[in-house]
């Protein structure tokens, strides 16, 4: 009885700490996309429940089938006075590092305020990414664990899980050349004014 106890316990508290927990999430503008097409990326934390002072993550994907064209590092970390920012982009392997450190001595107060407000509209963003999509198929784009984390203002660290994204990209669909569709339509044309002719002979 104390074995099964202790069992509950236990799944009671792991739960509740994925309930208080922050997520970091990679959120597109959709999830259905063609090749070719451009792939803009929210890279954002929800469930906040105090200030982030710092985060680093590894992001990886496919080189063969997207292509990281750009990325830009929010602004919730900047109190106004700018902050620390570290970016590497591997585009053999596909891995993207970020790094980002609000200053020690950045206005409390104004993160606060700044992280609320993007808390209200859906999340903290910490990155803005640009793809382009290279080839149709399931495409995952994956944090890596071992290179993760987010701390609060105070130097503690958030408990945060990450979700990873898969996106859908399909062949592009190739448009009829221009010289068909304009040989098509002297056809249809020139069968109308037969039909035309005929009727006036008949008439």
């Amino acid at each position: 009885m104390k074995v099964i106890l202790l069992m509950m316990c236990f799944i009671f508290s792991f739960f509740s700490s994925l309930a208080h927990s922050a997520l970091m999430v990679l959120q597109p503008e959709r999830n259905s996309y063609q090749v070719g097409d451009t792939i803009q990326i929210n890279m954002k934390i929800t469930g906040l429940a105090t200030t982030v002072g710092a985060f680093w993550t590894q992001l990886k994907y496919q080189p063969a089938a997207l292509q990281l064209k750009s990325w830009q590092f929010g602004t919730g970390l900047d109190d106004g006075a700018g902050s620390l920012q570290f970016a590497e982009h591997d585009a053999v392997n596909g891995v993207l590092t970020l790094d980002e450190y609000a200053f020690p001595a950045a206005d409390p107060a104004a993160l606060a305020a700044a992280q609320q407000h993007e808390m209200q509209q859906g999340g903290l963003v910490l990155a803005r990414l640009t793809f382009k999509a290279l080839q149709a198929g399931q495409l995952q784009l994956a944090f890596n664990q071992p290179w993760f984390g987010v701390e609060s203002f105070a130097g503690d660290l958030i408990k945060t899980n990450v979700a990873d994204l898969t996106l859908t990209v399909s062949a592009a669909q190739v448009p009829a050349p221009a010289t068909l569709v304009l040989l098509l339509g002297g056809v249809m044309l020139l069968s109308q004014r037969r039909r035309s002719a005929d009727f006036s002979v008949g008439a």
